[in-house]
């Protein structure tokens, strides 16, 4: 095996793509649960660690040139069918009729020729480059033994791939593309790749032959797992597998934002047409020649200075930039404003077939909301807010039960009467060892949850105001909590990308979903209980079976998902997020299928900052979107015509919730205040 002195010394794309390609099959898979069957399945963390290592090790000896050769065949047709201009049209980044304007083109041939000409010179040994790599590319994932990594949790294998992807792209220059196509090629290359690769490993002996006698190796090791040579090919055959299918693994590496099916399809089309990379390379020369003037030296210097240009002293990379807002946000959820905000009377855009909504109120919602009481009882910013599910018992004394919960470290219990006044002041529990972030009731009044920052989830008899329970497991703040619809089981979403299943009665720990590659911001309930929906920073909605506790679903964002909510036939999702939008998702044909990326029904735009929060009224085809713009914004759930807009909250909108029959909504906000809405005329 390879030290961690000659593995660094040896360092190129194509290292730290073998270690990214090999980990993310591996590590990935399992954290999604892919490998949990066949030989992989059996694998111990330990097997499956100084398995990785015999790959990415055994893969830079001389033996295995042509297997090497492969993978920088499969890297270079990735990253050319990525930037592809008809590519970004396929996968909605362009207009099907939309020209790429010259001066992109320009720096995308000009970016291309470079990248092609170094990673070929680099593989063959005769690129002697003067940049330094980055200290970053000393990760274990990349340079560690078996050891090492095995001792690694899986969010720090994931955030090493992660980071490793990052080194590649830095090393790719891709500054150097105009706007549009850097996002699409972050998303897409990857993707690619590992496609081409599974073909590779189908269609090619070289990498099938270099997994098959380096698994074998593996195999004389730990020579308790194979029994037989069959047994080695079955292994390969599921690696393959898995980079075939790279949703089900990218997901420990990146945020999964891209269309697999699109993506196949273009691979298809392109082998049909015999579209290799001589050819795409070519066809983009004569578009050069037939439609550029001689190039720019505009940006032919840029071109130069991007790529000569060492890393400025004291220069902070991606990665800790991103852990540093980590640490922000684990203290403090919400953030400033957008610059480039959008005007407040922009309509709502329809992305799909629904109708496009009427400008008259004449479906029978009144459109005007008035504020009837502010309540002042917490000291700090009030981030979560629920109303109880009304029972005859406290029908009597008072007609609604809101719990709110707050930075303060406490949990205010106010009981409202039907005209929204208070029954004298708020009940309050308090635990002075942490702030609060999220609550939830039971439907039967019996418990109500708190999500704190110290990582723990407390667990309160609401009879008795007496703390049954503290739940202990997650790493990272707790955003959200929710309890399924039978009151048995309590969801708790964290900072540290989990999610954790509780049984309330016990306290026992049910499962883990593991899967999200950000804070998990905000999770529910199906109205059914048999789905939990969960909204994270990695830009994803995930929507899990509760009873296998496995993904069924994964929605596509184009920002951090901040707040979920579900319509009470569980038909329609509405999601809120950091790029001042509503979505609103179809999910009766959703969740029955595989795969990612549907498209949202429609997208709500009119807040001119993030979106924290949103509510659907369970009886009433209203949705409320509180932002960080300080406003309450009420839409039609249908039609998604934008009906009022409530003004009143000094500061950020944190949490909104409707009471069980629709006639009121609460708002919690960084004022600190509480306000309670009804609609009026």
């Amino acid at each position: 095996m390879a030290t961690k002195s000659q593995a660094i010394g040896r360092q190129s794309v194509l290292d730290e793509l073998s270690a990214l390609l090999w980990g993310a099959s591996l590590f990935g898979g399992k954290i999604t649960g892919t490998l949990n069957s066949g030989l992989l399945g059996n694998l111990s963390p330990t097997q499956l660690s100084q398995l990785f290592v015999t790959w990415r090790s055994g893969f830079f000896l001389p033996k295995y040139a042509q297997a090497r050769l492969a993978l920088l065949d499969a890297l270079l047709k990735g990253i050319t069918f990525a930037i592809h201009p008809s590519h970004l049209q396929q996968a909605h980044h362009m207009a099907p009729n939309e020209k790429v304007r010259t001066t992109d083109q320009q720096q995308i041939q000009a970016w291309l020729k470079r990248r092609i000409a170094a990673c070929r010179k680099e593989a063959t040994g005769t690129l002697n480059s003067n940049r330094s790599f980055k200290p970053t590319t000393s990760l274990p994932i990349l340079c560690g033994n078996s050891q090492e990594i095995c001792g690694l949790n899986s969010r720090s294998r994931s955030s090493q791939l992660r980071e490793l992807k990052r080194t590649i792209e830095s090393e790719l220059y891709l500054e150097a593309l105009p706007g549009i196509w850097q996002e699409s090629f972050r998303g897409d290359w990857l993707p690619f790749v590992s496609l081409l690769l599974a073909d590779s490993i189908k269609n090619h002996p070289e990498i099938s032959a270099f997994l098959s006698a380096e698994t074998e190796k593996f195999a004389d090791f730990e020579w308790e797992v194979f029994k037989s040579e069959r047994d080695i090919q079955n292994l390969v055959q599921q690696v393959t597998e898995v980079l075939d299918n790279p949703q089900t693994c990218l997901g420990a590496v990146q945020i999964i934002d891209f269309d697999i099916d699109i993506l196949r399809q273009e691979l298809r089309e392109w082998s049909q047409q015999k579209v290799g990379l001589s050819v795409i390379d070519d066809e983009l020369n004569r578009e050069t020649e037939r439609e550029l003037p001689a190039r720019d030296p505009k940006v032919e210097t840029v071109l130069k200075l991007l790529e000569n240009s060492q890393e400025r002293e004291g220069e902070t990379s991606a990665f800790e930039r991103r852990m540093a807002r980590g640490k922000i946000q684990d203290n403090m959820p919400s953030v400033s404003p957008k610059s480039n905000r959008q005007s407040e009377e922009e309509q709502p855009v329809v992305l799909t077939g629904l109708p496009v909504p009427s400008r008259n109120t004449s479906n029978g919602i009144r459109p005007h909301w008035k504020c009837l009481n502010t309540l002042t009882g917490h000291s700090d910013s009030v981030v979560s807010v629920v109303f109880g599910v009304q029972t005859p018992e406290n029908r009597q004394r008072s007609s609604y039960t809101l719990v709110s919960g707050s930075w303060d470290k406490s949990i205010n219990i106010w009981q409202l009467k039907s005209s929204g006044r208070t029954h004298g002041m708020p009940h309050t529990l308090r635990d002075n060892s942490a702030s609060v972030y999220s609550v939830a009731l039971s439907q039967d009044h019996q418990y109500l949850a708190s999500g704190c920052v110290d990582y723990r989830v407390r667990l309160w008899h609401l009879p008795t105001s007496r703390r049954v329970n503290t739940l202990l497991g997650h790493s990272v703040s707790i955003y959200s909590v929710a309890f399924s619809p039978d009151g048995r089981l309590l969801a708790s979403g964290s900072g540290d990308q989990t999610i954790k299943i509780w049984q309330v009665e016990t306290g026992e720990l049910v499962g883990t979903l593991i899967g999200h590659s950000g804070f998990i911001y905000s999770i529910a309930f199906s109205p059914d209980g048999e789905l939990l929906v969960s909204g994270s920073e990695d830009k994803t909605i995930k929507i899990w079976q509760v009873k296998t506790l496995q993904l069924v679903r994964t929605l596509i964002g184009n920002s951090a998902v901040t707040s979920v909510s579900l319509s009470r036939n569980g038909h329609v999702l509405a999601s809120g997020s950091m790029d001042e939008t509503i979505k609103l998702w179809h999910l009766k044909e959703t969740t029955s299928e595989g795969g990612t990326r549907p498209a949202p029904t429609r997208t709500l735009r009119g807040h001119t900052a993030q979106v924290l929060c949103v509510a659907i009224a369970p009886r009433l085809q209203i949705l409320a979107s509180g932002s960080h713009d300080k406003t309450i914004k009420l839409w039609h759930l249908e039609t998604g015509e934008h009906i009022g807009t409530l003004s009143g909250h000094l500061d950020s909108v944190n949490a909104v919730a409707f009471s069980p029959d629709g006639h009121f909504l609460a708002s919690g906000s960084h004022d600190k205040m509480i306000k309670i809405w009804r609609a009026v005329g």
